[in-house]
């Protein structure tokens, strides 16, 4: 669930959302393209992975990774950038815990070049 959707002159879309803190939580977004950002603040000193997906349909649940999912074992900023990954949606998801309990705040900008 979007709390926050900002464009920039159609050519970029800023999406925020609460934390992530268990298995499984996902941040979704629809996005029509193949150039987007994710940024996570990470806090709670926990070691988990975080799987970054697209879908090409948005008739069907079924994902792909984007990336190998992403292993973080420390409190911060991390952000990954993708360009050439058409997608319909994409997501963030927290994919497994080994220890402690992560709070991620994710955010996705998606970049329209055209």
């Amino acid at each position: 669930m979007a709390l926050t959707v900002e464009r920039y002159t159609n050519t970029v879309e800023y999406h925020e959302s609460t934390a992530m803190t268990t298995v499984n939580d996902t941040f979704e977004i629809a996005c029509h393209a193949d150039t987007y950002t994710f940024a996570l603040v990470v806090s709670g000193g926990a070691n988990f992975t975080v799987a970054l997906e697209l879908n090409h349909s948005a008739s069907t649940n079924t994902w792909f990774e984007i990336d190998t999912t992403k292993t973080i074992n420390s409190n911060g900023n991390y952000e990954y950038f993708y360009t050439g990954k058409a997608a319909s949606r994409i997501r963030c998801r927290i994919d497994s815990i080994s220890s402690g309990t992560p709070s991620i705040e994710p955010h996705i900008i998606v970049h329209y070049n055209g």
